[in-house]
């Protein structure tokens, strides 16, 4: 099932299903904004709407903060004016905190902007999590939702032993904490197997489909959704 979407740089979006696919965005219309250190997260805001407005699906999109977002005191003042202005709900937006953040201890200020956007009703990701020694801190602290795992230990896992046993332990390690786990970067069947054996509860990347503009994602939604009806059933039970 397809179950949300990051939006990346130079335009482009990612669809993540539980156990889905990069995209690329459609037009953004031209708007003023204030913010100029916030284009993404406007970018990412228009694409919700219009995903409001033209997908019968349940959706979630995931933008990255960079540094400069994230050491703003005003972020989730600054976005409530965006959400409101855009007529966007809270509950579509995830907002995923830098990876070099898990070498480091979490700062007050970090805390606190974490816990304003969780009282504004946004989802919090944490990307690169298993490559620094404060990510289970980060999580505890902040109130993660989503544990978003450094590709390093997921490119080509199913072809090493020793990264599938890191994997494993990273994956188990977030279950633990009780946050969910995304992969993104995948490439091949071999990885999007191993990684849904292993219980990871989201995948993306070009293993899963090509990127593409916005509204051919809504006609993809809708291919892959129907796919799924059509999957093979056992009749009668197992016996």
């Amino acid at each position: 099932m397809i179950t949300g979407f990051s939006a990346v740089p130079a335009c482009h979006t990612s669809m993540n299903t539980d156990m889905a696919a990069p995209v690329s965005t459609s037009e953004i219309a031209e708007d003023e904004t204030p913010f100029s250190h916030f284009s993404n997260l406007t970018d990412a805001l228009h694409r919700a709407k219009t995903l409001q407005r033209t997908s019968h699906f349940p959706f979630i999109i995931t933008c990255s903060l960079s540094t400069e977002q994230v050491d703003d005191v005003q972020l989730a003042a600054k976005l409530e004016w965006e959400l409101d202005r855009l007529d966007v709900k809270p509950g579509t937006l995830r907002l995923a905190l830098p990876q070099h953040l898990c070498q480091h201890t979490p700062s007050h200020p970090l805390i606190s902007t974490c816990r304003d956007l969780r009282t504004l009703g946004c989802g919090i990701a944490l990307n690169g999590f298993g490559s620094g020694p404060h990510c289970v801190e980060i999580i505890q602290k902040c109130g993660i939702d989503l544990a978003i795992i450094e590709p390093s230990l997921t490119n080509d896992v199913d072809k090493h032993p020793n990264r599938r046993r890191i994997l494993s332990a990273v994956v188990a390690m977030a279950h633990d904490l009780g946050v969910e786990t995304l992969a993104g970067d995948i490439r091949t069947a071999g990885e999007h197997s191993l990684l849904s054996q292993l219980g990871c509860d989201h995948v993306q990347g070009d293993g899963i489909a090509p990127p593409m503009q916005i509204h051919e994602a809504t006609t993809w939604m809708h291919t892959h959704s129907q796919k799924l009806t059509r999957l093979p059933g056992v009749v009668g039970g197992i016996r």
